[in-house]
């Protein structure tokens, strides 16, 4: 599960180094889990649907107005 860190954490896991404080990492589901709880991270919300249809919004021209003579 991919968590974004709310503190720094001293130390490793798995053997690296832990991301700094706004870093995201994969950890195992019970670890995140502990994480989230404990407000040490909060879960990464992946959006597949922007990256496959992006929106593209754009603003409309305003009106002409007729110029008087």
């Amino acid at each position: 599960m991919r968590i974004k860190l709310l503190i720094d954490i001293a130390g490793t896991i798995d053997g690296q180094n832990w991301p700094d404080r706004g870093g995201e990492i994969d950890v195992p589901q019970h670890i995140a889990e502990d994480m989230i709880a404990n407000r040490y991270a909060e879960a990464v919300v992946k959006s597949e649907t922007a990256a496959v249809n992006p929106v593209v919004e754009t603003a409309a021209r305003p009106a002409a107005k007729p110029r008087k003579v």
